[in-house]
């Protein structure tokens, strides 16, 4: 496997288990379609059975994404698992049983690893789990402190207020 495009070499892989290490970085679009540029790691155990190679893989890595309720940007960890099975001289492709030409010199796994990276990703990235957000009145960062807008009184309370007053 190289380091730039995770491809996996077929040609004189030898046969049993090998492990095999690569880099790859790719950007993403988030569920608010804002880019997520990627850096991962991947270790892959491929086991070489003849006409079958199964690989079974690890990814970790960082992502930088932006807050879904400050909107600071912010690197978060990312961490997934991927199998599959190639097998030469087949031409379907399925989910799990991949078919790879009997020739094949050698086989990119890169859409692989994103996809399982995809896959785990939540729908709502948060700096912290206590982010406080922006204000709704002046967008102010709640994280930093108060922002002292003075946001308005809210009608639905005003009957209690009055009571407050009397006593």
């Amino acid at each position: 496997m190289s380091q730039e495009s995770l491809n996996l070499r077929l040609a004189g892989l030898p046969a049993g288990q090998t492990t095999y290490h690569g880099e790859l970085e790719f950007v993403a679009l988030d569920a608010a379609e804002e880019e997520e540029p990627y850096a991962v790691v991947v270790t892959s155990a491929v086991h070489h059975l003849g006409a079958r190679i199964h690989v079974r893989g690890t990814v970790s890595g960082h992502a930088t994404s932006t807050c879904h309720r400050c909107l600071k940007r912010f690197a978060r960890p990312v961490a997934a698992q991927f199998e599959l099975t190639l097998e030469r001289g087949t031409a379907g492709d399925g989910e799990e049983l991949v078919g790879v030409p009997e020739n094949a010199p050698e086989y990119d796994i890169a859409p692989h690893v994103r996809e399982a990276v995809l896959l785990e990703e939540p729908l709502r990235t948060l700096c912290a789990d206590d982010c406080k957000g922006l204000c709704p009145q002046c967008g102010a960062d709640l994280n930093s402190g108060p922002c002292g807008c003075g946001r308005p009184a809210d009608p639905r309370w005003a009957p209690l207020d009055g009571l407050r007053e009397q006593f």
